[in-house]
């Protein structure tokens, strides 16, 4: 028959197990749905804004390369209504660095890639979620787009489409298990301005977030993908643009948009300097506050 001292060893032992195991499940948290985070497409051509087409595609035998800094401030949070720079989030900060490159194929027919890479992320635990933080692959894109109807001035029509590569880091929120993203581009080109718009649906699985907010309007999914832009080309050094992009979602969520202003510098023939940044707006839980980059562009020709 056991002693009492050891009795009470294996009472001690056993209420002890029980109160490191809940804590120790407390500490690793619950698993969050892997999708991408990542709203902001690049426009590896730029031929339009940074990241809104016009409809146009670079010439045959063209190259463009970009290297570009990328910061979001409150890229994952959940509110009910949008409070711009207002609480905290699962991700609070990202810094992503980001390589495009675009080559005209043929007059009509240009192919594009873009590559990120999660320097940095980091958040706040939220319930029995914690923050997705560290640094890893971001989720790459190629693209082809066709021009429907080009000229040197006037209307311009284009069908671009673009596809995820299922590689980007789960743990970060950087994977979709697919996503294409079919669009229509627009503008209309004059000596010293154009004007752009592109409407497409990004087409990606469903994933209801209830349970991790507490609130039935969280949901990522397919989205109604719109975007508008006005670029400078007047200056012989110096070139603006304004662009706005907004997701509508379609199966459930929240709409989001973004305003974003930038400034390109061509610094010689061949290589641009440009900085980008605006606000998000919206209560769409992966909008961001806040959103910067910062970049170089290598190109084989003159852009405007």
């Amino acid at each position: 028959m056991p002693s009492r001292p050891a009795l009470a060893l294996v009472s001690v032992l056993s209420s002890l197990a029980l109160f490191v195991g809940p804590a120790e499940a407390r500490a690793q948290g619950r698993s969050l749905p892997s999708f991408n985070l990542q709203r902001l497409e690049l426009d590896p051509a730029a031929l339009g804004s940074l990241m809104v087409g016009t409809g146009r595609t670079l010439p045959q035998g063209a190259l463009r390369m970009s290297v570009q800094g990328h910061y979001e401030q409150l890229p994952f949070m959940f509110q009910r209504r949008w409070e711009p720079g207002s609480g905290r989030g699962l991700v609070e900060d990202r810094f992503t660095m980001d390589l495009t490159a675009a080559y005209g194929v043929l007059p009509w027919l240009q192919v594009a890639a873009e590559v990120p890479f999660i320097v940095s992320q980091g958040g706040t635990r939220f319930r029995d979620f914690n923050a997705p933080e560290g640094s890893g692959m971001g989720t790459p894109w190629l693209g082809l787009r066709a021009a429907l109807k080009r000229q040197d001035f006037g209307f311009q029509l284009a069908a671009d489409v673009s596809a995820a590569l299922p590689v980007g880091s789960t743990a970060l929120l950087a994977r979709d298990d697919y996503a294409v993203h079919p669009r229509l581009q627009v503008g209309f080109l004059a000596e010293t301005w154009q004007v752009g718009g592109e409407a497409g649906v990004l087409v990606r699985k469903k994933h209801e977030l209830s349970s991790v907010s507490g609130f039935s309007q969280d949901v990522i999914g397919s989205e109604l993908r719109l975007g508008a832009t006005v670029t400078s080309r007047a200056g012989e050094s110096t070139r603006g643009e304004v662009s706005l992009v907004a997701g509508l979602p379609l199966q459930g969520g929240r709409p989001g948009g973004e305003l974003l202003l930038a400034i390109r510098k061509h610094a010689l023939a061949w290589l641009d300097l440009y900085v980008m940044g605006g606000p998000g707006v919206g209560a769409g839980m992966d909008t961001p506050t806040f959103r910067f980059v910062a970049g170089a562009s290598f190109s084989t020709f003159r852009v405007d």
